[in-house]
């Protein structure tokens, strides 16, 4: 089988190729990092460490969850590496189930850009004031262009991951799947 097949849309095989080896890397980032993890959970010294830690009070949603649940955010990494992984592999073989699958995971990215595009505060802290007084400026200026940049890479993002999977769903793409 050829990388990029005559016939077929070269800009797809190699995109879906390129997707292929990030998402294979990440892969086996995530599994290391998963690895790692559960060495530092079996040991006891991290309770008691974790035990005497204290959290922001105005941690943001998505960062208070993963501080609460550490191993299903690894576990979550790993799986969604991989899917893409296998997804962008069956694209390039220009699988039905592929596209179905890669055109799915394409609009979650979406929507979930669209959520960080809307409300930047789950991911980033709000600044730091206390009856319209700033209370550390220099924090809340880097806290603002933190989320200045978000909504920038949201928007940039998702309007790809948007364009993917309604090029995928929709588009003359979807002919070449079998």
């Amino acid at each position: 089988m050829k990388l990029l097949p005559e016939g077929k849309s070269k800009a797809l095989s190699a995109g879906a190729l390129g997707a292929a080896a990030a998402c294979a890397v990440m892969s086996l980032k995530a599994g290391r990092d998963l690895l790692t993890l559960l060495d530092v959970f079996s040991t006891p010294a991290f309770f008691l460490a974790l035990g005497r830690s204290t959290l922001p009070v105005d941690m943001p949603p998505l960062a208070g969850f993963m501080v609460n649940h550490m191993r299903l955010a690894f576990v979550f990494s790993l799986l969604f590496w991989t899917s893409g992984l296998s997804l962008s592999l069956g694209v390039w073989a220009r699988k039905e189930w592929g596209r179905r699958g890669a055109f799915l995971m394409l609009y979650l990215l979406a929507a979930a850009a669209l959520l960080l595009l809307l409300f930047p505060w789950l991911a980033v802290p709000r600044p730091l004031e206390y009856g319209g007084v700033s209370l550390a400026p220099e924090f809340n200026e880097s806290v603002k262009l933190a989320a200045r940049l978000l909504r920038l890479g949201a928007f940039a993002g998702g309007g790809l991951c948007l364009w993917g999977a309604l090029a995928l769903d929709r588009g003359p793409l979807k002919r070449e799947f079998i």
